[in-house]
C-alpha cells in the first residue's frame, strides 16, 4: 500500500523513454522488444540463451540500471527476462560477479539484481562462490580481440566444495561471450560439469564466440 502511495505521489520515470509513466519499464517501451533469435553458444559455454536484441529503449534502460545506478530497473528488467525465459532447468543459477572494486564503485551487482528476480517457484536457486579475483578493464571499450585476454583468469570459485553439476551463469549483456566463458572455465575447474549462460540482451551485430 505504502509502496503505491508513493507512485501516486512520485510516479516512476520509465528507464526507456524517460516518460513518467509511473513504471520502470513502460508498456510501450516493451512492446518495442524484439526477441533475440537462436544462435550457437561461444566457445567455452555448452548453451547460451538471450532474451531480447540490445537495441532502443532497451539500451537506455540497462544504462540507467548500471551507469545512472537505478538499481530499481533491475526489478522490471529482471521480471522480463524471467517470464521471457520461463522454467530454467538447471541444479543453480550464478549472477556474473564484479570485482569489489567495481561493487564498491557501482553499489550493487546488476547481474546478481537480475538473478534475484529469476528465484521464482520451480527454478533453480541462486548461489554465491564464484568471485572475480582480478580487476579488468572494462569490457565495451575493448576490441573483439582483446575481451578474452582481458577476463582470462579473472574468476576463481571460492567455497571449500564443489559447485553443483550444471548451472546457468546470468548477464545483463553478451557479446563475444568471452567473460561467460572465463567464468565457466573457473567453474568448469572446480567441478561443474555444464555451464548455460543466460542473458537479457544482446547486439544483433556482435559475433558469436570469444574472439
Amino acid at each position: 500500500m505504502l509502496e503505491r502511495i508513493l507512485n501516486w505521489l512520485f510516479p516512476d520515470r520509465c528507464a526507456g523513454c524517460r516518460r513518467l509513466t509511473g513504471d520502470l519499464f513502460c508498456a510501450a517501451c516493451r512492446a518495442r522488444l524484439r526477441p533475440f533469435p537462436p544462435f550457437p553458444p561461444p566457445p567455452g559455454l555448452d548453451a547460451a540463451w538471450v532474451a531480447f536484441r540490445y537495441e532502443g529503449s532497451l539500451i537506455t534502460a540497462i544504462h540507467q540500471l548500471k551507469y545512472g545506478r537505478r538499481r530499481r530497473v533491475a526489478h522490471a528488467l529482471g521480471d522480463l527476462l524471467a517470464a521471457t525465459a520461463g522454467p530454467l532447468m538447471a541444479d543453480a543459477l550464478i549472477a556474473v560477479p564484479l570485482h569489489p572494486e567495481r561493487l564498491r564503485e557501482r553499489g550493487f551487482n546488476q547481474a546478481a539484481e537480475l538473478a534475484a528476480r529469476l528465484q521464482r517457484p520451480g527454478n533453480p536457486p541462486l548461489i554465491d562462490g564464484l568471485a572475480r579475483v582480478r580487476a579488468t578493464n572494462r569490457q565495451a571499450r575493448l576490441a573483439a580481440e582483446a575481451r578474452a585476454a582481458n577476463v582470462a583468469g579473472a574468476f576463481v570459485w571460492v567455497r571449500p566444495t564443489p559447485p553443483p553439476p550444471r548451472l546457468i551463469l546470468i548477464d545483463d549483456v553478451l557479446t563475444t561471450g568471452a567473460t561467460l566463458a572465463a567464468a565457466a572455465a573457473a567453474l568448469r575447474a572446480a567441478g561443474a560439469q555444464s555451464v548455460t549462460a543466460l542473458a537479457l540482451a544482446r547486439s544483433v551485430i556482435a559475433k558469436s564466440g570469444v574472439q
